[in-house]
């Protein structure tokens, strides 16, 4: 189980970005650290995709093309500790619909007609380092290993189980600097509790489906959800709604390779 952190933490937002950067993926290392890490998490630890066909050890599929990336850089090693990317609304949503409305059924389907087509997108490729991850509890999201052997220092230690905290930072930037007022996900259970424990809830859509192992659809409004995650998690709030998510024009100082294979 992953605990929350404590109503005293006002200033996770400064703590936090001592250590990580939150990076808008607009470069090709950046771009090939989240592939890469996408392949480490999606094709290696979890075989959710073919690993044959991807040969160079980069996860890319026919949704990149029309998506935005982030990447959580761990300033003291240069690793990339997790990364999302956000699949935007074709220009022709009706020749080319976001890629869950396929696994949804027709009731499912009706439920999201009132969605402004035009500014909902879909979050996906949620993926976080096995090196960053918890050796406990919903192991697939947190760590507090460090990637280059060392012990994390105390505050690493005390952020590193909260990753997703970045992550929704990124989700939230992106879908702001894109114009985005809704998002839809195929979200692992485990995850949809823990974004929700965090203030950020969706509005689950029928029931669960079999993507990648058993998943949750659900969509929400992006001013919905902030004003919950203002409500119940203040200090998250403050941090999402912080300065722009860092990008290529002030850079991080990623560490080639840094997306280490473990079996």
């Amino acid at each position: 189980m992953v605990l929350p952190l404590a109503s005293a933490d006002a200033d996770i937002g400064d703590e936090y970005t001592r250590y990580f950067d939150v990076v808008i993926a607009e470069t090709e290392p950046l771009l090939d650290a989240a592939y890469r890490l996408r392949y480490q998490v999606y094709c290696v630890e979890n075989p959710f995709e073919n690993a044959q066909e991807h040969p160079d050890g980069r996860e890319i599929d026919g949704e990149d093309d029309r998506s935005v990336h982030s990447v959580i850089v761990h300033k003291r090693t240069g690793a990339a500790a997790g990364a999302v990317r956000l699949i935007l609304p074709d220009s022709d949503p009706s020749a080319r619909p976001l890629p869950m409305l396929r696994l949804l059924s027709p009731d499912m389907r009706a439920r999201l007609v009132d969605l402004p087509v035009a500014s909902t997108a879909e979050i996906s490729r949620f993926a976080v380092s096995k090196d960053f991850r918890r050796r406990c509890g919903e192991d697939r999201y947190a760590d507090v290993r460090s990637n280059d052997g060392s012990k994390p220092t105390a505050h690493e230690r005390r952020l590193m189980p909260h990753l997703t905290y970045g992550l929704l930072r990124a989700i939230y930037q992106m879908s702001a600097e894109h114009d985005i007022t809704h998002v839809c996900a195929v979200m692992e259970p485990a995850l949809l509790r823990l974004v929700g424990h965090f203030g950020f809830e969706f509005e689950l859509l029928g029931l669960p489906v079999s993507y990648h192992g058993m998943r949750q659809p659900c969509f929400g409004k992006v001013t919905h959800m902030m004003e919950s995650v203002r409500s119940k998690n203040p200090g998250l709030w403050r941090y999402m709604i912080g300065s722009e998510c860092r990008n290529r024009t002030q850079g991080a100082r990623l560490q080639t390779g840094s997306v280490i294979a473990s079996a």
